[in-house]
């Protein structure tokens, strides 16, 4: 017998076996020991966990293997909420990790998610968790759950005193002139000493970097124009953009890395509840007391002298982000340019009240849209939302008439006749260990049963959609209805309607093929 039949024999009998997950994560430790020379720590954790799980006979049905290290939030970790769906969804008797540390070093919220899914998941059962040193079973176990509780609190406790001590590190380093930021600015490039970690200037980007300031200053150019000469010439954009923006270039005439000095707390991160949730964003001139500009270990290139630097960052000193604004832009975030991708930008001119507000493509030499009125537009997302509303009406009306009593009947059969067979599979199995029946005959009736339970298992997939089909239908039509109705109500704010618009829809593309008439592509969510 080959081993690809063996390792069908073998997951023809899983839904007896117990399937296990392995959960793989680094650690800023991890990290710091990669340095000195210990191996790549995944490769190693995920030795000694395959070993664990072999001497004990688990069966690992997934190793998750997390390779973003110092998130902060179980948000910013896909395997981690890949491994709880699936928990959730039945897949697993519990997770094989190599410390409890790994599963949550966040917040008390996260660690709180991590603890219900050990005693929720798995339909209620919980989840065993399974280290080197020990066996935790959170849901049955008070011991247990309180030996993980603490665990999780302890791990929370050592990142925040790791993050404190980092931030400080970070900070003393930019006071004494190093460059602390991700990323190289455009015109330089990052230097890296045992002592240092600084800029040197960028061959080929740098020249440009210094047109840059004498366009603003000499010949008082506009960020805008600054960009057309910099696409009309050919030069490259720093991240592979097809053309340069005006807010890329003021970024560069405000940034005073190039007279020689090093910033930090810039754009510091800021926390809002919204909609119930926690948002972290960033925004753009948020200097508060914590900013910091000291004179940078780079200061000998410097690409522009400070007078020319205050010259050119002095055009955009009042071009700050004004708090309390309004907005009144009813599609924005989803009204985009099929062409680009750019955002279609709402012009209102408050001095001319009897012209019509419109909708313009930003300035580009490579993509040139001609600008429509906005009332147009809004008509036009109107006139989609009812026929949607009306396609989704039609839909309910084909839809068969089902009884879910019946459905879920023959549901039940389906999975007593499901049983029925697992069964069947696990005997021919135990048949096939013991050598009373043959690799062939062994194989052919495998491949009859595992062909009638993929029959089997498409017919209830089959019945289960035929549900939830028409409940989906119906609040799609809600949705629609609502987002409707609010784009009609002249009495709504564009942020209110925009929120309605939002829930429903996934963006709007733009696009014409004449200068009479325009094209809508409305997408859903």
């Amino acid at each position: 017998m080959t081993v690809i039949e063996q390792n069908n024999a073998v997951e023809s009998a899983l839904p007896h076996i117990d399937v296990w997950a392995i959960y793989l994560r680094k650690s800023r430790a991890d990290l710091e020991a990669e340095k000195l020379g210990e191996g790549e720590t995944l490769a190693r954790h995920k030795k000694i966990l395959t070993e664990l799980a072999a001497r004990k006979g688990m069966y690992v049905g997934e190793i998750y293997q997390e390779i973003v290290s110092g998130a902060e939030s179980i948000k910013d970790r896909p395997e981690i909420n890949k491994l709880i769906e699936d928990c959730y969804a039945g897949k697993y008797r519990g997770i094989i990790i190599i410390e409890v540390t790994r599963l949550s070093r966040g917040s008390q919220g996260d660690a709180q998610i991590i603890m219900d899914c050990l005693k929720y998941a798995n339909r209620n059962q919980g989840l065993l968790v399974v280290t080197p040193t020990k066996v935790y079973d959170v849901a049955n176990n008070h011991d247990d759950e309180e030996y993980m509780e603490f665990e999780l609190f302890m791990s929370r406790r050592e990142y925040k005193m790791i993050k404190r001590r980092m931030d400080r590190g970070r900070i003393q380093a930019v006071v004494e002139g190093n460059y602390m930021g991700s990323y190289r600015p455009y015109g330089y490039d990052i230097l890296k000493t045992k002592t240092a970690r600084t800029l040197i200037p960028n061959a080929e980007e740098a020249p440009f970097v210094k047109l840059i300031f004498e366009w603003s200053v000499n010949e008082n150019l506009s960020a805008r124009k600054i960009a057309e000469r910099l696409d009309s010439m050919g030069v490259p954009t720093y991240t592979g953009d097809a053309e340069w923006s005006g807010a890329t270039i003021k970024t560069i005439l405000t940034n005073p890395t190039y007279m020689g000095k090093v910033k930090w707390n810039d754009r510091m991160q800021v926390k809002t509840m919204v909609n119930g949730e926690l948002v972290t964003s960033r925004p753009r001139s948020n200097h508060t007391d914590h900013y910091m500009e000291y004179e940078g270990k780079h200061k000998d290139y410097a690409i522009v002298d400070e007078e020319t630097f205050k010259a050119a960052s002095a055009k955009f000193h009042s071009d700050r982000t004004k708090a309390n604004l309004k907005l009144k832009n009813s599609l924005a975030g989803i009204f985009r340019c099929k062409n680009c991708g750019h955002t279609m930008a709402y012009q209102a001119w408050e001095k001319k009240p009897t012209t019509s507000p419109r909708y313009m493509h930003r300035q580009s030499t490579k993509c040139k849209v001609k600008s429509v009125i906005a009332s147009d537009v809004m008509n036009a997302v109107a006139h989609s939302l009812k026929l949607y509303i009306e396609e989704f009406e039609m839909k309910i009306d084909n839809l068969p008439d089902v009884d879910e009593n019946t459905i879920t009947a023959q549901i039940e059969a389906l999975q007593a006749e499901q049983r029925k067979i697992e069964k069947k599979l696990a005997k021919l199995f135990d048949a096939w260990e013991d050598e009373k029946i043959s690799d062939n005959d062994f194989v052919q009736r495998k491949a009859v049963n595992n062909n009638r339970l993929e029959a089997i298992r498409k017919q209830m997939d089959e019945l289960e959609d035929s549900i939830p089909e028409k409940e989906e239908y119906q609040e799609r039509i809600m949705y629609l209805s609502d987002a409707l109705d609010a784009l009609l109500d002249e009495t709504l704010d564009a942020d209110v309607k925009n929120e309605y618009l939002k829930r429903i829809i996934d963006k709007i593309e733009f696009s014409r093929e004449n200068d009479e008439e325009f094209i809508l592509d409305v997408f859903l969510k």
